[in-house]
């Protein structure tokens, strides 16, 4: 292995992140009277667990911690130049879904339609402006498509728009998806680190402070949500340093590995797909619900088993740590075997199997609690 760059500005670079992250999204709370007419998310729907208007434009803050994380990296190394390229070369793709998420916040009114073409676009502009796209993914006829330029390009698009919007639909309690991300961006540079790419492991490292930064305010209280350009664009950060990673580091990095890095959010929404188009719901897929798994785990679990008394933000907080624990089973193949496609699968298929086993076990669980339990407001 190569010996890291020890330079004290990458930790400036990190402080700053987190600092701007911070500081923005306090501001943004402190303010709330002054935009929470456009900016609050109200506590009623089906996917609503918390009781009080909370802004949801904590996208913002995550934005000026990036761009505080840009601007404090060294430039005049080798190694500092191209981390900053590559940086400037994420946030500028990842406008279109920046954009179309912070609409979304504000408005209420964008079309999910609307939303999937601004993810693709974002995951698009970044193959194209980095030269990161996936030309391969080890199988014999698909490599020979993905080889040709437009196909690889198109299908890297599609993969950062799944992640994008895989993130948003785990958005759903205070630092669930916030927190999962950071596990995300912690196992991409421990799997960067083993393979000496200390480019992507720099930006993992900066992206887990502007993360930090703004669950300061998230969690455990949730005085601040990431909104849809919050989760987007976490989603978006993820799959573009997943793309990167594997493009720079052939043979070492499978494609395949990624799918164990991103688990979780793909699992649920696959699952909740086929939930939402089963004979029994025949509902739109791209339909909100409250059946999701961190959902049943809240009412089935924490509000009824573990803490049915507690105010509603201590059940809110609790549900995250146990969907944490479940994010890390998959993360643990990709940081042990990035590079073996067959352990790759096996992680999979455990990763599957767990999900499903307690997802009947929450359905189960439903079967006993017939009688309502008074909850705590």
């Amino acid at each position: 292995m190569q010996t890291i760059e020890v330079n004290p500005i990458y930790w400036l670079a990190i402080l700053s992140s987190l600092a701007a992250a911070f500081s923005t999204a306090i501001f943004l709370v402190c303010t709330k009277q002054w935009h929470g007419a456009f900016s609050m998310d109200q506590a009623k729907g089906i996917q609503k667990f918390h009781t009080m208007p909370t802004p949801r434009v904590g996208g913002v803050a995550l934005l000026a911690g990036a761009v505080a994380s840009w601007f404090a990296l060294p430039g005049h190394t080798l190694q500092g130049q191209e981390t900053h390229e590559l940086l400037g070369l994420v946030l500028l793709g990842g406008m279109p879904a920046f954009v179309a998420g912070l609409l979304e916040d504000i408005t209420k009114k964008v079309s999910v339609k609307a939303r999937l073409l601004a993810t693709a676009l974002s995951g698009l502009a970044f193959a194209l402006l980095s030269g990161y796209w996936i030309s391969g993914v080890n199988l014999p006829g698909v490599d020979y498509l993905l080889a040709w330029a437009p196909i690889g390009l198109l299908f890297t698009a599609f993969a950062i728009s799944g992640i994008a919007n895989s993130v948003n639909i785990i958005d759903g309690f205070n630092g669930l998806a916030s927190g999962v991300v950071v596990l995300m961006l912690l196992t991409l540079a421990a799997i960067a680190w083993r393979v000496d790419d200390f480019v992507v492991l720099n930006i993992a490292l900066c992206g887990v402070a502007v993360v930090l930064g703004f669950m300061l305010l998230n969690f455990p209280k949730g005085l601040i949500f990431l909104g849809d350009a919050g989760a987007y664009c976490l989603g978006y950060l993820v799959a573009a340093l997943a793309v990167a990673l594997t493009v720079r580091n052939p043979g070492a990095v499978s494609p395949w590995a990624m799918l164990l890095v991103c688990g979780y959010p793909i699992i649920e929404t696959l699952f909740s797909v086929y939930r939402r188009l089963s004979r029994k719901c025949r509902r739109n897929p791209g339909t909100p619900d409250a059946s999701h798994l961190h959902s049943l785990v809240y009412r089935r679990v924490v509000s009824r088993k573990l803490i049915p008394y507690a105010p509603a933000w201590q059940r809110n907080a609790l549900t995250s740590p146990f969907m944490w624990l479940y994010a890390a089973v998959p993360m643990l193949g990709a940081i042990f075997w990035p590079q073996s496609l067959g352990m790759v699968v096996a992680w999979l298929a455990l990763s599957f199997f767990v999900y499903q086993r307690a997802y009947r076990r929450m359905v189960r669980m439903g079967v006993f609690f017939r009688k309502p339990v008074r909850l705590a407001p």
